[in-house]
C-alpha cells in the first residue's frame, strides 16, 4: 500500500466537448497533462492488477493542480461506482467546442471553416461572409488566444480568419462574462491552441489536401514536438477557391481568390516556478470584389488585399502551488487595400456606380499582467492590469460614376460625377489616429456547496481622438446545483463595447460627417456601446449520456453598435444607433445514445431593435427613420436552429447536420423593380405576419462521411468527403440592407480530403 505505480494510464475527458488527453505514468507513478482548458473533467486510471479510478475534476485557471490518486488492488472486494458529471456548475453561458468536433467539420475549404462551426453555438445568427449576429449585437466577439486578447474583426470583409487546425480546443461564452475581458466581449472565444508539450514519442505531424466545387483547392501541415520542458508546434495552410466570398447574385461574377496562414507556438518549462510562451503567426488573403451583372458587363475589376502579422510573449511565475502571476506583451499589425480597376478616377472609369480606393493599417501593441489565487479546493481570485493602443492609418478616395441621378448632376452636390478633364468631386480623406483602452479587473468565485458565485468588476477607460469614456463595469453571475437535479443560474453583465476600429478614423471625421444631411455641424463623437446585460436560465443532465440548457437573455445598450456598407461595395464602416433593444431564447441539447452515435440540437430566437438616429459611417445611405423612432434590424431572426446526428467508431464517421433560419429583416424589394442587378433577389423576400419584410426561410442540409485507417508505426491516413447544402437550397443572407447589401447562400458543394499522418 502506498508504492509508486508504474505505467498506470491517465485519461482526461469531457464527455459533452469529445476533448480527451491521456499520457502513461513512469517509474515512479508520476504524470504530467499539459495546455488543458479551463472546464469540468472526469479523470480514469488504469493500471494492471488494480480496479480502474474515476474521478471527477473542475479546471477553472491556468494553476497547476496536484492530483494523487489511490488505486485499489482488482482482488479486493470493492464496490465502485462511475460518477459523471455532465452539467458545470459555473454561472457563464458557454459552449465548449472540441479538436475531435472541429476535425470532421465540413466545410469546402477547412482552413477557412471557423465561422461555420461557431454558429452552432445557441444565439448566433449566420451572415454574409463568415460574420455572424450574437444575441443581437452585431459581430463584436473577441478572441482570447492563450490568454491573448483579439478585438480585431476577423472575418473575410476585414481580415484573415484563424484556422481551426492550431485550435485544441474552444469555449464560447456569451453570457455570465468574466470581468478580465473588455474591449468587445458580447461574446469571447477563449482558444487553446495547440502545443508540443508532452507529444508522444517526442514528434508528431499530419499533412492534407483538399479540393471542392469552383477550382477550390487547399493544402495544409501540422507539426509538433517536444517533452515535459520544451514543445513546439507549427501550422500554415494556403488555398485558393473561384468562389472564395459570398457573392451578390447566383452568377458568381468575378470572385477569384487566395489565402495563406501560419502560426507557430514554443513553450518552456524553466524549471518549478516559471514558464514562457512564444507565439509567432499571420497571414494574407487576396480576393476579387464580387461583381453585379451591370459591373461585369462593364469590366469591372476591383480587388482587395489583406495581410496580417502577430507576435506575443507570455510569462508565468508560480510562487507557490496556488499563487501565480502572468504577464505578457503583444504586438498585431495588420494592412487592407482596396484596389479600383482603373487608378484614374471619374466617369470614364469601368466601376459603377462608385470609384474608390482605399489602404488602410491597423495596430494592436498591448501588455498584461494577471495574479491569480486559489483558496482551499474551489474559490479562487483574479486580478490585473491591461493596456492596449490601436495605431490606425486611413487613406480613401471615391466618386460616384453614374451621371444619372438627376441630383448628382448639379455641380453643387458633393457628389457630382468627377471628370479627370476637370470638375466634378472627387472625395479624398488621409489621416492617422490613435485609440487606446486601459483597464483594471478583480473577479473572485466563491464556490460553496451547491452555490457558486461570480463576482467581478472591470474599470475601463477609452480614448480616441479627443474624446474620452471610463466606465465601471460589474459582472455577477450565481449558479445553484438544487436538490432534484437542474442546475439554475443567471447573471448580469455591464459592458462597454468599444467602436470597431476599422475604418474608424473616417467614421469619426468631420470631413465624412459633412457629406451627410447635417453638414456644417460639429461631428458627434463615436461611443463605446454601453451595454446592460441579463440571462437566465437551467441545465438539466439527461441521465449518464447527455444535458439540456434552456437560456432567456436580455439586452438594453446606448450607443448600440453596428456597420454601415458603403454602397454595396464590401468596404463597411462602423455605427452606432442612439439605443439598442435585444431580447431572446436559446436551447442547447447534447446526447450520447451510446459510444458511437450522437445528437446535438441548438436553437435560438432574437428580436433586436434599434432607435434612431445614428452616428459614424458616411451616412451617405441610413435607415428611414426619424430622432426617437425604433426599428428593427437585420440581426432579428424568429427562428435559428442547428441540429447533428453523427456515429463514429473504429476510426470511421458519418454525420448529417442540417440548418433552419427564418430569415434576417430585409430591405423592400420594391425598391429593385427594374433594376436588374437586384430584381433576381425579390422572389426570396416575403413579409411576416407583422408586416416586416424578411428574407425567405431556409433549411440547409450538410453530409459527411469519412475514415481514419493506421498504417504501420504511427503513421495513418484519412480521407473525407462532404456534401454541402445537399439539396442544393437557393436563397439569401441579406438583401438591400444598409448594414449588409446584397448576398446569396452557397449552392450545392462537394468536398473531398485527404490527409496522411506520420
Amino acid at each position: 500500500m502506498g508504492k509508486p505505480v508504474a505505467g498506470a494510464i491517465i485519461t482526461l475527458s469531457q464527455r459533452i466537448s469529445g476533448y480527451k488527453q491521456a499520457v502513461r505514468g513512469d517509474a515512479q507513478g508520476r504524470y504530467i497533462l499539459h495546455n488543458i482548458p479551463s472546464n469540468d473533467y472526469h479523470l480514469e486510471v488504469q493500471a494492471p492488477g488494480f480496479r480502474d479510478l474515476h474521478q471527477e475534476v473542475e479546471l477553472r485557471s491556468a494553476l497547476p493542480v496536484d492530483l494523487n490518486v489511490r488505486l485499489q488492488e482488482a482482488s479486493l472486494e470493492v464496490v465502485i461506482e462511475e460518477h459523471l458529471s455532465l452539467v458545470e456548475d459555473h454561472p457563464s453561458v458557454h459552449l465548449d467546442i472540441d479538436k475531435s468536433a472541429i476535425r470532421i467539420s465540413p466545410a469546402p475549404v477547412r482552413s477557412r471553416a471557423m465561422e461555420s462551426i461557431l454558429i452552432a453555438t445557441p444565439g448566433f445568427i449566420q451572415d454574409e461572409n463568415g460574420r455572424f449576429h450574437v444575441k443581437g449585437s452585431h459581430g463584436q466577439v473577441m478572441y482570447v488566444v492563450d490568454g491573448i486578447p483579439i478585438t480585431d474583426q476577423m472575418q473575410l470583409t476585414f481580415s484573415n480568419s484563424l484556422d481551426p487546425s492550431q485550435v485544441e480546443s474552444m469555449e464560447v461564452t456569451t453570457g455570465g462574462i468574466s470581468a478580465e475581458h473588455g474591449g468587445k466581449p458580447a461574446a469571447v472565444i477563449a482558444v487553446t491552441s495547440k502545443s508540443g508539450l508532452g507529444t508522444p514519442e517526442g514528434f508528431e505531424g499530419e499533412v492534407s489536401v483538399g479540393f471542392s466545387r469552383f477550382a477550390t483547392a487547399e493544402a495544409g501541415v501540422s507539426v509538433r514536438g517536444g517533452g515535459d520542458h520544451f514543445g513546439w508546434f507549427v501550422t500554415g495552410a494556403a488555398s485558393r477557391s473561384d468562389r472564395f466570398s459570398d457573392p451578390v447574385n447566383f452568377e458568381n461574377l468575378h470572385n477569384s481568390g487566395r489565402t495563406g496562414r501560419l502560426f507557430t507556438r514554443f513553450d518552456w518549462v524553466m524549471g518549478d516556478s516559471d514558464t514562457l510562451r512564444l507565439s509567432i503567426g499571420g497571414g494574407s488573403t487576396g480576393r476579387d470584389i464580387p461583381n453585379l451583372m451591370s459591373q461585369d458587363q462593364r469590366g469591372q475589376d476591383q480587388r482587395s488585399q489583406g495581410t496580417d502579422a502577430n507576435l506575443s510573449l507570455a510569462w508565468t511565475h508560480l510562487f507557490t502551488s496556488s499563487r501565480s502571476l502572468d504577464v505578457s506583451a503583444y504586438v498585431r499589425h495588420s494592412r487592407s487595400r482596396l484596389d479600383p480597376s482603373d487608378q484614374v478616377a471619374g466617369v470614364g472609369s469601368r466601376d459603377f456606380p462608385i470609384w474608390a480606393s482605399q489602404e488602410r493599417s491597423l495596430g494592436n501593441r498591448g501588455i498584461q499582467a494577471t495574479y491569480s489565487q486559489r483558496f482551499g479546493a474551489e474559490d479562487s481570485v483574479k486580478a490585473g492590469l491591461q493596456f492596449v493602443s490601436f495605431p490606425i492609418r486611413e487613406a480613401f478616395r471615391f466618386t460616384i460614376t453614374d451621371p444619372a441621378d438627376p441630383e448628382l448632376n448639379s455641380p453643387a452636390s458633393p457628389f457630382y460625377p468627377y471628370s479627370p478633364a476637370g470638375g466634378g468631386a472627387l472625395f479624398t480623406y488621409e489621416e492617422s489616429i490613435r485609440s487606446s483602452l486601459a483597464s483594471a479587473f478583480v473577479q473572485y468565485d466563491l464556490h460553496r456547496g451547491p452555490l457558486f458565485l461570480g463576482l467581478g468588476l472591470r474599470g475601463d477607460r477609452y480614448s480616441v481622438r479627443a474624446f474620452r469614456q471610463s466606465q465601471l463595469q460589474p459582472r455577477l453571475g450565481i449558479s445553484y446545483r438544487t436538490s432534484f437535479g437542474p442546475v439554475v443560474r443567471a447573471s448580469y453583465d455591464r459592458l462597454m463595447i468599444t467602436p470597431e476600429n476599422e475604418n474608424l478614423a473616417l467614421s469619426t471625421s468631420q470631413q465624412a460627417w459633412d457629406l451627410g444631411p447635417n453638414a456644417g455641424t460639429p461631428a458627434p463623437p463615436l461611443e463605446s456601446e454601453l451595454q446592460d446585460s441579463f440571462s437566465y436560465g437551467l441545465e438539466q443532465a439527461l441521465g449518464k449520456r447527455g444535458r439540456i440548457s434552456v437560456e432567456y437573455w436580455e439586452k438594453k445598450s446606448r450607443n448600440a453598435a453596428d456597420n454601415e456598407q458603403f454602397l454595396n461595395s464590401g468596404v463597411l464602416f462602423p455605427v452606432a444607433a442612439a439605443r439598442g433593444l435585444f431580447r431572446g431564447m436559446n436551447l442547447r441539447l447534447d446526447f450520447a445514445f451510446n459510444k458511437a452515435v450522437s445528437t446535438y440540437v441548438s436553437f435560438g430566437k432574437t428580436r433586436a431593435l434599434f432607435e434612431a438616429p445614428l452616428v459614424g459611417g458616411l451616412q451617405l445611405e441610413a435607415p428611414d427613420a426619424g430622432p426617437g423612432e425604433r426599428f428593427l434590424i437585420d440581426h432579428d431572426q424568429k427562428v435559428a436552429a442547428q441540429w447533428g446526428l453523427r456515429y463514429e467508431d473504429e476510426g470511421f464517421y458519418a454525420q448529417l447536420m442540417g440548418r433552419y433560419d427564418s430569415g434576417l429583416v430585409s430591405g423592400d424589394p420594391a425598391d429593385a423593380a427594374g433594376d436588374p442587378d437586384l430584381e433576381f433577389g425579390s422572389r426570396y423576400v416575403r413579409k411576416d405576419g407583422e408586416g416586416n419584410w424578411r428574407i425567405q426561410p431556409r433549411t440547409i442540409w450538410n453530409l459527411g462521411l469519412g475514415r481514419r485507417w493506421k498504417l504501420s508505426g504511427r503513421r495513418s491516413l484519412e480521407g473525407g468527403l462532404d456534401l454541402l447544402n445537399a439539396t442544393d437550397e437557393k436563397g439569401l443572407y441579406n438583401f438591400m440592407s444598409v448594414f449588409g447589401g446584397t448576398h446569396v447562400i452557397p449552392p450545392r458543394t462537394l468536398a473531398v480530403r485527404i490527409k496522411f499522418g506520420f
